[in-house]
């Protein structure tokens, strides 16, 4: 092509191109554009807990007793799958076990406390305060029996959590009375009730005893009560074994043993009153709901049934024996330990423990379950705990049983007066004491 003809072209191009910028029309241009864009997307990603482990001691107790706290373990560890629960009983001296492991920093962060022991590791401070815990959810002092909850109490504040409890009763031999043509007894019995179904029952000759009299501490001191004195001051500095309440509640007690009405187990060739009563030797016993089960098992042809304790002149008395679960001060996942303790103690779980017969419930609620409808003893034991003592004495408390063991010895075995007998015990303890 000649540059003239390219030329006319050239100048075409640029008239078509500068009639049609004239004219009234838009012409869109789509131009491709590399460009860089940040975009941020939001992801919910479930990253698992850390899993915490909680160690758990209490004495080796029967394996149907523990394949039943197995169990409400295991509903726990469904429910709470970031808290592993170590269950580790301790056979053997549980105590001395558990004092070592205490020495050491190496207790589990929750143990068994029984009340006798809790004096002694609420003053050393080795316990953990529940009050905050509970709060946080939710828990009230309320829901368990007041008598428990306040059993474990100390300075104002709460270290444990009762488990389960027992409390006295008096068994009687249904046949036995009978045989006598005497009327069952009722919660509305006295101390003359009980004298005069107790001479009436016995027969000496036969072997046959109205009342079994132990010279047991963890009989007697229900007398005392009901004869309205006590075993200590309230703050457990001093004895009041010397007391005229306790001379006179002693005196009726061993009175039983004097007149034939009653007896000590070795006068039967026993070592328990349980199993006296269950040979039908013993008429009647002061016993817990530990007796239940043993009779069902060893004597299921007795005929038995059991009342409140009889009222002496001062009123109505008992004694209240209880466990709880406690958390170390050590523990390094005590929230976790909390939600352990209140789980298993939670009304579901302490329905459980009822229904399983091996012990009474700490829930005040459940005085209306039905299971008690079918098991008026174990109904009887457990409406005992209202206004009972706890089995407990200070920090000398073990001194305390002796000393009044072997005053009721005394009077058994050498005819001591029982003001002489309870004034030398007083004596005594308050050496060991330091009054």
């Amino acid at each position: 092509m000649s540059r003239k003809i390219f030329a006319l072209l050239a100048l075409a191009v640029v008239a078509g191109l500068v009639l049609t910028a004239c004219a009234p029309r838009t012409v869109t241009v789509t131009v491709p554009v590399e460009k860089e864009v940040q975009v941020t997307v939001e992801k919910t990603v479930e990253v698992p807990r850390e899993r915490v482990t909680v160690r758990l001691s209490g004495w080796a107790a029967n394996p149907q007793e523990t394949a039943l706290l197995e169990s409400i373990l295991y509903r726990f560890s469904v429910e709470n799958p970031d808290i592993i629960v170590k269950y580790e009983p301790i056979t053997g001296d549980y105590w001395q076990a558990i004092k070592t492991l205490v020495g050491a920093g190496e207790e589990p962060d929750i143990y068994y406390m029984d009340i006798f022991q809790f004096p002694f590791f609420a003053k050393e401070g080795v316990l953990l305060p529940l009050d905050d815990l509970m709060a946080s959810t939710g828990t009230s002092r309320d829901v368990f029996i007041p008598s428990l909850i306040d059993a474990f109490t100390y300075e104002g504040k709460t270290y444990g959590i009762p488990k389960d409890f027992n409390t006295l009763a008096l068994f009687y031999n249904k046949d036995l009375f009978d045989q006598a043509g005497l009327a069952y007894p009722t919660d509305d019995w006295t101390w003359d009730d009980l004298k005069a179904a107790a001479q009436a029952l016995s027969k000496p000759d036969q072997n046959i005893f109205g009342l079994g009299v132990p010279a047991d501490p963890g009989r007697f001191p229900i007398f005392v009560f009901q004869n309205g004195g006590r075993i200590m001051t309230e703050d457990f500095s001093d004895t009041l074994l010397d007391s005229p309440e306790v001379a006179e509640a002693a005196k009726f007690y061993t009175g039983f043993y004097f007149d034939k009405s009653g007896a000590l187990p070795s006068d039967v060739g026993e070592g328990w009153q349980g199993t006296a009563f269950g040979k039908g030797n013993f008429a009647m016993v002061y016993e817990g709901g530990w007796l239940i089960p043993y009779l069902d098992q060893q004597f299921p042809n007795l005929k038995y049934g059991a009342v409140l304790p009889p009222k002496g002149p001062k009123g109505y008395g008992n004694l209240i024996f209880t466990v709880a679960y406690v958390i170390s001060r050590n523990s390094r996942n005590p929230e976790a330990a909390w939600k352990v303790i209140e789980f298993i103690t939670n009304e579901a779980s302490q329905t459980m423990v009822l229904e399983s017969g091996f012990a009474l419930p700490s829930r005040a609620s459940l005085i209306n379950h039905p299971y008690f409808q079918d098991h008026p003893t174990s109904a009887t034991i457990f409406r005992g705990a209202n206004g009972a003592t706890p089995f407990m004495w200070g920090l000398y408390g073990s001194d305390v049983n002796e000393k009044m063991g072997q005053a009721l010895e005394r009077i058994y075995l050498q005819g001591q007066d029982p003001a002489e007998s309870f004034q030398q015990a007083a004596e005594e303890l308050r050496a060991i004491i330091g009054k």
